[in-house]
Formats: C-alpha cells, sequence, structure tokens
C-alpha cells in the first residue's frame, strides 16, 4: 500500500505492530544525514515582494552548515483506517455483497488487510460501528496478499454481518481491547508509524551590474524617487550610483522573494538535475513555497463564502489539531481581501446592524464640501470561526502584481488577487514554514578597474580589469520549507485552474 504525499518525499511511511526490534530502529529512525531537525514533526495528513520575507522574518531563521540538500522527517498520526482487501469463511470460500448472516453465531470470518497494523485480542470496527464488532482472535499471519486476522463477531450475534459490510476498500479501525476479568493471560498490542524523509534542495542565486568609472560621484540633473517593496516613498536620489544600489539590492530582495514562493524543483524522480548552466555543471533549484503547498489542499471556487472556508479548515483540524492553536494566516491579493470583507458583512447581515455607537466606523473628517462632514468604512480582517478556527488576512503585493500575474479576472484585477493561501505558520521557536540559510550567508565582491564608482575607490592598485568599469556581483543560496503541507491550503478561482 503506498503512501506516497509528495514528490518531495524519499521512503513512505509503513505500519507494524507487535515486537519493536533494533533493526526496525536502525533502519526506519536512524539516518544519518544532515538532518534539518532532530525533532519529528507529526504530520497531520491523515490527521510587496518583500511581504512574504517579512511574514517569514518574524521566525528564526535556519542555518545550516553546508549548501547541500537537506532532510526531515514527518511523522504521520498513529491512528488510521485500513482498507480491507477481502474476507472469507472459515471454509475458505469468499466473502461477497450479496452475503447474509456472515460470522452468525461465532463462525471464523477471516479479515485480510495490506499491512500488520492490528493485533489479537483487539476490536476491530468498519462502518457500523456499535452493530459489527469483530474480535481478533489470533496473530496475524501473512499469505500472498497481505496479512490474515482470524475474528469472530462480538456479543450474541444470531443474525450475523451482511457480506456488503465486508468487501474491498471497507475500512476498519482498532477500538480498544477486551479480556476476561479472571486469569486473563494477554492483552491487546500497540502500533508504530514510522516517519518518512522529506528532503529539499537549496537554490543558488546571482546578479550583476556594471558601471563605467566616470559613473563616480556623478550627480543627476533632477531628484530620482522610488518606492521600496512595501510601497512606502524612499529619500530622493540625487547621485546616480545611490540610486544604482537601491534597485540592485532592491530587485535582488525581489528575486529571493519569488524563488521562496515560486520556484519549481528541477530535479527529476531519480533524483537527478537536467539544466545545465553557463559553467556546465547542472543548476539546482529547491522547491518554492507554493510547490510544496500542492500537495496538501487544493480547492478550486466559483463563488467565495465563509461557509466554503469554515468546511475546508474543520477537515484540517478536526481530531489533529488542539483549539487554542487554530490560528490560521490567510494571504491574499487586495481583491481577495475585499471579496472576504464582503463575504464576512453578508454574513452578519442578521446580526445587529454597523451603527455610529458601535466600534468607530463613522469619523469627523474636513471637507470643503460641508462644514459637517463625516467619513465612514470598515473592512474585516478576522474571522472566528466555530471550534476555535480563527483566520486572519494579510494582503501581499505579489497577489496583485499585474506584470508577473497575467490572467484578467471579471470582476476586477487578476485572477491571482483572488487566490487564498491559508497557512499554519506555527510557534514562533517551532515555525511550520521557515527561511533557510547557510552559515555564510550572502556573498558580494566587484571586479573594478582604475576606478570603482560602487565603493568610491579610486586609484585602485589591484586592478581586476584595465577597463575603467566596476562589476558588482551578489550571490547566495536560500530555501524556504514547509514542514508540514496538510497544515496549508490554497483556494484558487476557477481561471487559473
Amino acid at each position: 500500500m503506498s503512501n506516497q504525499i509528495s514528490k518531495f518525499q524519499m521512503t513512505e511511511a509503513y505500519n507494524w505492530s507487535g515486537l519493536t526490534t533494533a533493526n526496525h530502529l536502525g533502519a526506519l529512525f536512524g539516518q544519518n544525514q544532515q538532518i534539518l531537525s532532530k525533532t519529528m514533526i507529526r504530520l497531520l495528513a491523515a490527521s510587496g515582494l518583500n511581504n512574504l520575507d517579512t511574514v517569514l522574518s518574524r521566525y528564526p531563521v535556519k542555518k545550516l552548515e553546508t549548501d547541500d540538500d537537506f532532510t526531515w522527517k514527518l511523522i504521520g498520526t498513529d491512528d488510521k483506517n485500513v482498507p480491507l482487501l477481502y474476507a472469507y469463511e472459515e471454509s475458505g470460500t469468499p466473502i461477497v455483497s450479496g452475503d447474509t448472516s456472515v460470522g452468525a453465531n461465532g463462525v471464523i470470518v477471516n479479515l485480510v488487510f495490506p499491512e500488520r497494523y492490528f493485533t489479537d485480542v483487539n476490536v476491530l470496527v468498519g462502518e457500523k460501528l456499535e452493530i459489527y464488532q469483530f474480535r481478533v482472535i489470533s496473530e496475524p499471519v501473512r499469505n500472498a496478499d497481505g496479512w490474515v486476522y482470524e475474528t469472530q463477531l462480538m456479543g450474541p450475534n444470531t443474525d450475523g454481518v451482511p457480506g456488503s459490510e465486508l468487501v474491498a476498500n471497507k475500512r476498519f479501525s482498532k477500538d480498544f481491547s477486551p479480556v476476561e476479568d479472571t486469569m486473563s493471560v494477554k492483552g491487546g498490542g500497540i502500533h508504530f508509524t514510522s516517519p518518512v524523509d522529506m528532503r529539499q534542495s537549496f537554490t543558488t542565486l546571482r546578479m550583476e551590474h556594471k558601471e563605467p568609472g566616470n559613473n563616480l560621484n556623478r550627480r543627476v540633473a533632477s531628484e530620482i524617487t522610488g518606492r521600496d517593496a512595501n510601497g512606502a516613498a524612499v529619500k530622493p536620489f540625487t547621485v546616480w550610483m545611490q540610486y544604482v544600489e537601491w534597485q540592485f539590492e532592491r530587485q535582488w530582495s525581489q528575486e529571493k522573494a519569488r524563488a521562496c514562493m515560486y520556484a519549481r524543483s528541477n530535479r527529476s524522480a531519480d533524483g537527478q538535475y537536467h539544466d545545465i548552466g553557463k559553467s556546465g555543471f547542472y543548476i539546482k533549484q529547491g522547491a518554492g513555497i507554493r510547490e510544496q503547498m500542492e500537495v496538501s489542499n487544493t480547492v478550486f471556487y466559483n463563488d467565495f463564502s465563509l461557509t466554503m472556508l469554515e468546511s475546508i479548515l474543520s477537515d484540517m483540524v478536526e481530531g489533529k489539531v488542539e483549539i487554542n492553536e487554530r490560528l490560521f494566516i490567510m494571504r491574499t491579493g487586495t481583491r481577495g481581501a475585499s471579496q472576504f470583507s464582503k463575504a464576512v458583512t453578508a454574513e452578519a447581515s442578521g446580526w445587529v446592524a454597523l451603527r455610529g455607537d458601535n466600534p468607530s466606523n463613522i469619523f469627523k473628517t474636513p471637507s470643503e464640501l460641508h462644514a459637517n462632514s463625516f467619513k465612514a468604512g470598515y473592512q474585516f480582517t478576522e474571522w472566528e470561526a466555530p471550534n476555535g478556527i480563527r483566520i486572519k488576512v494579510e494582503v501581499d503585493s505579489m497577489y496583485d502584481d499585474k506584470v508577473r500575474n497575467k490572467v484578467p479576472h471579471p470582476k476586477g484585477g487578476v485572477a491571482e488577487s483572488y487566490r487564498y493561501d491559508i497557512m499554519w505558520m506555527g510557534k514562533e521557536d517551532e515555525p511550520n514554514i521557515q527561511k533557510i540559510e547557510t552559515n555564510q550567508g550572502d556573498y558580494r565582491g566587484y571586479l573594478a578597474g582604475i576606478r570603482n564608482p560602487f565603493t568610491g575607490e579610486i586609484n585602485n592598485t589591484h586592478m581586476g580589469t584595465m577597463e575603467d568599469s566596476a562589476t558588482y556581483t551578489r550571490m547566495g543560496c536560500m530555501a524556504c520549507v514547509v514542514y508540514d503541507p496538510s497544515r496549508t491550503a490554497t483556494l484558487l478561482p476557477t481561471l487559473l485552474a
């Protein structure tokens, strides 16, 4: 039975019961690699361009010694359903859907499962939970298809069970392990779930720009203004090289943010890379946050509603996440934030109407139009759903970028602006989404002639080129990791399907 959850996964999770030997532990837990985290992270799947950088900077940045591929371990929930392969009677006759009175009066029923998850003495239940309970009466044995469990129906069950409850793919789980109250000799066993090894690669980025030496201290005729990645105005530049350096740093930050969010792993299924750079060596590109999230919960929608949103988040947290930890960050564009606010307004339409005595939404404002002028308005940016689910909206300018995002939306703006990426960020000291860097950080250097307009150096006695110019280069490797993608979800307008 395949437990594949992601193409970034290197191993499968296996379940077992009974004796746990040193071979089990050595084979499953003893990987000798550059492990990103020594703590296993529970996998709950069964269970401005700088905005992204700003969010991830709220949490510690993981530093690794080298830029080699790194791994981490996900461990699934221990409790799960196991699909039935088939069932047969004690005589060997296969049980089919039309059979009746199967297992009546204590007749043995053999259940065949793909793995050794249950043990002797366990009571197993299918879909009719309290009606048909199967007691395992011996340790399972292996056959050509899987593991055979010899069972009997609990209680004075004279009617048996319909064969339709014992057909292929009916799911079974363990309930409990009842024994006699006098001189009992054996109890039910416990089960385990192995971790799966996940792998991620660093992406190495490099940029460069060349300027002639006579641009050293060159002033511009008029002030050059600009805005930073968050849209705030920056101080006007009067010297050309100040503007050049500002543009370089801004675009370097943009490229890192885009790689963190949008990069697609170029590793093939056999672990090889196939993109060759100018040096003749392979280019390695790790997966961005979006690609890592794709293996989890992705929903396409035409009409956004809180009911849909609550249903998705309820599936993600029910029986898996404690109530006091159910805070989700929902990143979207300006159009998506407006759509969310309108959905909350519609949901609250039956409540007490918003008035001036509600939390302030009507204000005095100066205006030439009237001596007694007012302004009014509000926007919902958070929603507290039932059962402790909390949703906080954050607008990210990357979703509104009309240069990169080219598909228009009929309601205005680009379709990407209506996208919602829902993230459980984790705790401050144990984030679920994190930036990864090497201990060396970014590199920077100059190839300069007799004058270096970037540094202001003249009479350069260590010229790297006879040309009167300088080239500024920055290089660094980075990665972003989503430890547990099952704690994330994506809502996409159908235009992006």
